[in-house]
């Protein structure tokens, strides 16, 4: 993998890693270990992206997915709906550079990943 590609996916990655982590503490009272699933989300991610560096704006759109997936099992259902509290949001598109938070029940979209 060329310097540059590996710039655009440690790029990818952190840009990721800090849309994730400014939702994490918008919506929950974070702990340490949600931290640590989300250092974990995004090191597996790594070794996903790095033979294919084109997928490095996919990142953000699929760390949401798997922090999410992930904290179910810790925490329940993450995020919750800002518009009515109870549903859970989802990640759209499901594979996308621009990815959003979007309210199901509500039909609406809630916010940019990275704008709680």
């Amino acid at each position: 993998m060329s310097a540059h590609a590996d710039m655009n996916v440690d790029e990818a990655l952190a840009t990721a890693r800090a849309k994730l982590l400014h939702d994490l503490h918008a919506t929950l009272p974070t702990t340490p270990a949600q931290i640590d699933v989300l250092e974990n989300v995004v090191a597996a991610r790594r070794s996903w992206v790095e033979p294919w560096p084109a997928g490095a704006e996919f990142l953000t759109c699929l760390v949401a997915q798997d922090l999410q997936e992930e904290l179910q099992e810790s925490d329940g259902r993450w995020p919750l709906c800002r518009l009515d509290g109870s549903h859970q949001l989802h990640v759209e598109p499901d594979l996308g550079a621009d990815p959003h938070w979007v309210c199901e029940d509500c039909e609406k979209v809630v916010a940019p990943v990275g704008r709680l």
